[in-house]
């Protein structure tokens, strides 16, 4: 078994492979017959569960963004800036008096100049910070498709209570209970000193599973790695704790889902 193009099998099943990935997946299947046959099953859950799951739009923010940029691109380029023939026409030749104004002048076109650098450097910055935020939200992004695409995947809706009746989400977890994925949307802004905190509710006793870091939008990916195979827990919710999360809830149940 080849591991490195097991991993491509969910993402053939969801086309979401570049051109060279899909022929290395096509030629694999083609030489290993079990291999045919798990893509096949692969594919037909993802058919099943693209039919059943409710989508959830991506958060504005990332739309912005990706707008921006488009725009960006669009927008015919300035040409470059000569600051060394700027200066010679203001600049006396040789023989010529230098005059008070234009020595002035010309010390705050270089203060000017030493602005706009900086300014570019922090936009540079800025761009890349985007950029490795978008990354991060791709990937978390594939992380869920991958899920979702497993065969046996376990889906659990997950909805807001009376505190944030507009907070919605899915849980969606392999069927050999190893790993699972919480999306969620609709949840408010909190407070400083304040988080997200989500639970495994085992029978009356409730487990954190980790923080949930939600952005502006109130949408959240959380990889979860904690116990999750059938029967291991009846319930699920989301509640809202001190900076660093707490050991029991002691805060408002903002969103709960039920196994059964």
């Amino acid at each position: 078994m080849n591991e490195s193009i097991e991993e491509l099998l969910p993402f053939y099943a969801l086309g979401a492979l570049t051109d060279d990935e899909r022929k290395q997946v096509e030629a694999y299947i083609a030489a290993d017959p079990d291999a045919r046959a798990r893509l096949e099953e692969m594919m037909r859950v993802s058919s099943a569960l693209s039919q059943s799951i409710e989508p959830v739009d991506p958060p504005a923010s990332l739309k912005k963004s990706l707008m921006d940029r488009v725009r960006a691109d669009a927008r015919p380029r300035r040409p470059a800036f000569n600051l060394s023939q700027l200066l010679a026409s203001f600049w006396p030749r040789p023989g010529a008096g230098l005059s008070p104004v234009i020595a002035l002048l010309s010390l705050v076109l270089l203060i000017a100049v030493g602005g706009w650098a900086i300014s570019l450097n922090n936009e540079v910055t800025r761009l890349r910070e985007e950029t490795s935020a978008l990354r991060r939200e791709l990937m978390a992004q594939r992380k869920m498709l991958a899920q979702i695409a497993a065969p046996g995947a376990r889906i659990i809706d997950i909805s807001g209570t009376e505190h944030q009746p507009n907070a919605h989400g899915q849980f969606i977890a392999r069927a050999d209970g190893s790993s699972a994925v919480l999306t969620v949307t609709g949840l408010a802004p909190l407070e400083p000193g304040q988080v997200y905190q989500f639970w495994l509710i085992r029978g009356d006793t409730p487990v954190s599973a980790g923080l949930l870091e939600v952005d502006e939008d109130g949408w959240a990916v959380m990889q979860i790695t904690a116990d999750v195979s059938p029967g291991s827990f009846n319930a699920i919710g989301v509640s809202v704790e001190p900076e660093g999360g707490s050991e029991l809830p002691t805060g408002d149940i903002v969103m709960l889902g039920s196994t059964s």
